[in-house]
């Protein structure tokens, strides 16, 4: 079985820690969050102009490995719309280039955030016949590279499962001092340790319906914590403020 080095993905925007952003009324957000966001951090449009960039990378990445079949996970919940739209793009490319790359979408569900916090506890389910997996060349898709214990885990699961080669793709990877040090081969944009929402990222299943990538504030955080975890999370909000300063 064949994995990626480690290291840095083949390329990668990287958004610099005093990247002031975009203010929230310069653009089109739902009333019902406007309150709860700090600022914008990237827009859907440039969201969608550098996933365009991230398919080439990746098609042809696949092209000069002679790969034709590749299994493409889509890590739920927060990876359907990157999944989609980087699937889209992939297989436009496929076309304009004339290959003969064929790919096969999975889903899986895997739980390691409740408010804030990356869980320790990471629960993957979903795969209905892990078997199936067996020799396959698989490409994970994923929406956010925080601590990087989610990735790992799955990798090991996939490990086991004996597969071809495992590559993987996500749309943000997160600088902060909690990451484990893993970096997937493909990425669309590094940034800083702020705790981001929109497309298809959520706080406690709040904001997947935004279109653009935004931060979320302290008053989102304790507006749509959940109710048992509200004791305490002034003193988490400042906590995590203090640290992505």
């Amino acid at each position: 079985m064949q994995t990626h080095p480690p290291g840095h993905p083949v390329s990668v925007v990287v958004i610099p820690d005093n990247y002031q952003a975009f203010k929230i009324n310069h653009f089109c957000i739902s009333p019902k969050y406007q309150n709860y966001l700090d600022r914008l951090m990237i827009p859907n449009g440039l969201i969608k102009d550098r996933i365009e960039k991230v398919a080439s990378e990746i098609v042809e990445y696949f092209e000069k490995g002679n790969i034709q079949h590749i299994t493409v996970i889509c890590v739920l919940k927060g990876g359907f719309r990157f999944f989609a739209d980087l699937v889209d793009a992939m297989e436009r490319t496929i076309r304009a280039r004339g290959t003969q790359i064929q790919i096969k979408p999975d889903f899986v569900r895997i739980r390691s955030y409740v408010n804030a916090s990356s869980g320790d506890n990471i629960t993957l389910t979903g795969v209905d016949n892990p078997q199936d997996y067996r020799g396959k060349n698989i490409l994970i898709i994923e929406d956010i590279i925080d601590t990087g214990k989610t990735m790992t885990k799955l990798h090991a699961y996939l490990k086991t499962l004996e597969v071809n080669s495992i590559n993987d793709v996500s749309l943000l990877v997160k600088r902060t001092p909690l990451s484990n040090g893993y970096r997937p081969r493909f990425a669309g944009f590094e940034i800083p340790d702020h705790f981001v929402v929109g497309y298809a990222l959520d706080y406690n299943d709040f904001f997947r319906d935004l279109h653009h990538i935004c931060v979320i504030n302290s008053a989102g955080m304790e507006h749509f914590a959940v109710p048992e975890d509200k004791v305490g999370r002034s003193n988490e909000v400042e906590q995590r403020q203090n640290n992505s300063a």
